[in-house]
């Protein structure tokens, strides 16, 4: 069953948000982009999977924002991914949707939630995307090596949270990439951890600057 939304302008805000940061999709993409907004918009009522309220915010702070974390990996999309407190699916869905060919968990341990990732996958027809329902800190360190991942990102967890589990979750030579609003400016706190560089980019619509910090086992 399909969900009417008044969703007139999200792909207009969507477009130009993807643009600012150099994407352009197909009508087909474009459609799925808008299937999944009007997927959120509906289950939004009942479950809390965003507290943005405007078309405009959740088109450029959720879905088009997301894509950024592509500037970590853009020369190399068929890497394995793992989404850190993936909620709505943010920044997974949006970067499956631009690089089809990643591998890509979503890891989110509220069942009400994953109940809405299943569901958006399944209705988006994606494949190589899956859901983990588990907290960061029940990760325990994978047996083999090629169960872990080459990427772990986060919108939506604070790095101290991150940080004490991560090495349970990444290959060995594996990234970290967080959003974040600024640099990070505590950089001896990162428990075995490096910064690699931090991106900065600009949201359109006047939302300003945003960070993207990659960190690295140190060697």
């Amino acid at each position: 069953m399909e969900h009417e939304e008044n969703t007139d302008q999200f792909l207009e805000f969507f477009v130009e948000g993807a643009k600012k940061l150099g994407f352009t999709f197909d009508e087909s993409i474009l459609g799925k982009f808008h299937l999944y907004y009007k997927e959120l918009s509906f289950w939004n009522r009942s479950v809390n999977l965003t507290g943005l309220k405007t078309e405009q915010e959740q088109a450029v702070l959720l879905f088009a924002d997301s894509l950024a974390g592509s500037l970590a990996f853009r020369e190399n999309s068929s890497l394995s991914i793992i989404d850190i407190g993936a909620g709505g699916g943010f920044p997974g869905i949006p970067l499956k949707l631009a690089f089809p060919s990643l591998k890509v968990t979503l890891l989110e341990p509220r069942g009400n939630k994953t109940a809405f990732l299943h569901t958006v996958i399944g209705k988006l027809e994606l494949a190589g995307i899956s859901v983990l329902q588990k907290r960061l800190e029940a990760c325990r360190s994978f047996i083999h090596e090629e169960d872990k991942w080459d990427i772990a990102l986060s919108k939506a967890v604070s790095l101290e949270a991150i940080l004490p589990h991560i090495k349970n979750i990444l290959k060995k030579d594996g990234k970290l990439v967080v959003f974040r609003s600024s640099n990070i400016d505590n950089p001896e706190k990162l428990q075995g951890m490096t910064i690699e560089k931090e991106i900065p980019y600009e949201l359109p619509y006047e939302f300003g600057a945003r960070v993207l910090s990659v960190l690295k086992h140190v060697p």
